[in-house]
């Protein structure tokens, strides 16, 4: 068994707060959590190219008193993930706490305890493996229309986790993104989870792992990066004019509860977004 850390980091904690001599940017993330469906909905939309529009949204998400799992991101000036802009975070921990700028907090947890479900599991199955079942699993559905001039459609990400890098090969936390019931979510040509070898460490040299101090700016260490950027562009091809479109976007912790994993999701439109770059 693997050391448990709460949410609430304190000077109690066995967690340790480092800041980053290495952080170039005054700029900040600021995540409020949130768990209504729509709220969500819109602000993955907003900043986007449009030539979507959404027909129904589902969230499911965990909450306990102040905490939850889902959440809207805001930006300020230049930070070292290179966001712009606002959108939506979704977690396996407290969005609000793992999606806000702050010092990397070595082993950043926060456990809700659930399982996921059946249709769950089979998503998260396509990401990692997970022997020990899939754990505080967070996922935003949505059904959308494509207009007559759509045939794409693309979206900015990035992935974080405190998995990363102690427990690569054991807690293989992964994000899904479904279109129309396919994965297509790769980094690298790999699936995109805490074994990806583009994932970086923002806290190094803690825990060891790929330095990627550059990058420092949620508590959550592991940053995926590729062609030196964190902010990735995912895009999918849908038909013109289609209905009834599908997106799931889902996250989940693998194997236990414990360590979260984070994913900022923004710009979703029939075009690329500004920022970012394609697998």
């Amino acid at each position: 068994m693997r050391t448990r850390i709460t949410a609430a980091l304190s000077a109690a904690c066995a967690g340790v707060l480092l800041g980053s001599a290495a952080i170039a940017n005054a700029g900040t993330l600021t995540t409020v959590d949130d768990t209504i469906a729509a709220d969500l909905a819109a602000a993955l939309t907003a900043g986007g190219t449009g030539g979507i529009t959404i027909t129904s949204e589902n969230l499911s998400t965990n909450s306990e008193e102040d905490l939850a799992s889902s959440g809207l991101f805001s930006t300020a000036g230049t930070n070292n993930f290179g966001l712009t802009g606002s959108g939506v975070v979704i977690s396996s921990g407290d969005a609000a706490e793992d999606g806000t700028s702050g010092p990397f907090a070595e082993y950043l947890s926060t456990q809700f305890g659930t399982d996921a479900t059946a249709a769950q599991t089979n998503l998260l199955n396509q990401v990692a493996s997970a022997p020990g079942g899939w754990h505080d699993v967070t996922e935003l559905s949505i059904t959308f229309d494509a207009a007559p001039t759509t045939d794409h459609v693309y979206f900015n990400t990035v992935f974080t986790s405190a998995e990363y890098p102690t427990y690569t090969g054991e807690f293989i936390d992964g994000f899904g993104l479904f279109l129309n019931g396919t994965n297509i979510a790769f980094a690298g040509g790999d699936p995109v989870n805490i074994d990806s070898p583009l994932m970086v460490n923002s806290g190094y040299p803690v825990d060891g792992g790929v330095d990627g101090t550059q990058y420092q700016t949620t508590p959550e260490g592991g940053v995926l990066v590729q062609d030196g950027s964190a902010v990735l562009t995912y895009g999918g091809a849908v038909t013109p004019g289609s209905t009834g479109n599908t997106l799931d976007f889902i996250i989940a912790d693998a194997n236990d509860s414990a360590l979260d994993t984070t994913a900022f999701i923004q710009g979703l439109g029939n075009s690329s977004p500004i920022s970012g770059n394609v697998p």
